[in-house]
């Protein structure tokens, strides 16, 4: 039997050592330098510009990353039918989902610190190009932006595991982000309570806490539940 750390290890090592996630990851790590250099590039030409700006653009497209990666350990091994090599180790279903998203957290939590970093190479770049830095502050921002990778995560993580198949739980994430909110949005202001995006200005402090608690428990609540549910019922 081997510990909750290790099964964690485990399930964080079998998302990155296949060379179609190493593709993906040096995709995703690419899409982060350019929004570095598209950061400069913003903000040196503007009178003066904040470090908490910078880390703004370079960080919110690790938001909608955040998902996709949430999705892919969410499906864990059930998208190769079913979930025998972690019963193996002779942890519980519980066990092994809670290790399962304790890898998704360490995974967006290493994305959202490479943002970070490259936020702050492009905040010295811009300043050495003649840009004005008008303050070396972060701290809030950087807040807002690991707290909209989280719950992007936690939709994925529990989409996945609930539908436990990689292409559905991609489509059905990113058609939620992309074009449920937004056709909600056009309906009147009572979506608030039912948007994915409300649950994402809660966690940034934008937004009422009764919008924030419904739109949660709808979009973050019960897909985590259902695919905890699924995880103890599907075959091994």
């Amino acid at each position: 039997m081997i510990s909750f750390v290790q099964s964690s290890l485990l399930e964080l090592r079998k998302r990155t050592d296949t060379q179609g996630s190493i593709t993906a990851y040096a995709l995703l790590s690419a899409l982060v330098i350019a929004c570095g250099v598209l950061s400069v590039w913003v903000v040196k030409s503007a009178p003066s510009f904040g470090a908490g700006e910078v880390l703004v653009i370079v960080g919110l497209p690790a938001a909608l990353a955040s998902a996709i990666i949430g999705v892919v350990f969410g499906v864990g091994d059930g998208r190769v039918g079913g979930e025998r090599d972690g019963i193996l180790t002779c942890l519980s279903r519980d066990t092994l989902y809670l290790a399962r998203g304790c890898a998704c957290v360490a995974m967006v939590a290493g994305l959202v610190i490479a943002s970070t970093a490259v936020a702050l190479l492009s905040v010295v770049v811009a300043s050495a190009l003649g840009g004005e830095l008008s303050s070396v502050s972060f701290v809030t921002q950087l807040g807002e932006v690991a707290s909209l990778a989280l719950a992007a995560a936690a939709l994925g993580f529990g989409i996945g595991a609930s539908l436990r198949g990689l292409a559905v739980a991609l489509a059905s994430v990113l058609l939620i982000i992309l074009v449920v909110d937004t056709t909600l949005a056009l309906a009147g202001p009572w979506t608030d309570f039912i948007r994915f995006s409300t649950v994402q200005a809660g966690v940034t402090g934008d937004a009422p806490f009764l919008p924030s608690l419904t739109s949660g428990l709808l979009w973050i609540g019960v897909p985590l539940v259902g695919g905890w549910l699924r995880t103890r019922s599907a075959e091994v």
